[in-house]
């Protein structure tokens, strides 16, 4: 069974999130093909989701999470590991906050 670090998890609780049951995987090439968009949380991940990509459009659907709340600015998702339990609260609300803008872009598109 996969454990989360106890921190990620108190956070997630506190926000009302069970995340107990959450499952990762690698990610795989024919994902590009699979899905219309691909977040990374750090540029490391980024690039090497791009070099997984066979052609312009699937580049095109690897995004940097945080660039959903600043445009362009290619900030990477701190990490919270070496930090107190704040730096979780704040890596939290980040995470969110991304989240929220990806929730409403996608629900505005759905109404057009």
């Amino acid at each position: 069974m996969v454990t989360f670090y106890p921190r990620s998890e108190h956070v997630a609780t506190l926000n009302g999130i069970d995340i107990r049951d959450q499952r990762a995987r690698k990610l795989m090439k024919s994902d590009l093909k699979n899905f219309d968009r691909i977040y990374a949380m750090d540029i490391a991940n980024f690039n090497n989701i791009l070099n997984l990509a066979e052609n312009p459009e699937d580049k095109k659907k690897v995004r940097l999470l945080l660039n959903e709340v600043a445009p362009k600015e290619n900030k990477a998702v701190p990490d919270p590991y070496f930090g107190g339990d704040q730096g979780f609260h704040e890596i939290y609300k980040l995470i969110d906050e991304a989240c929220e803008i990806i929730k409403n872009n996608l629900e505005k598109k759905c109404h057009v």
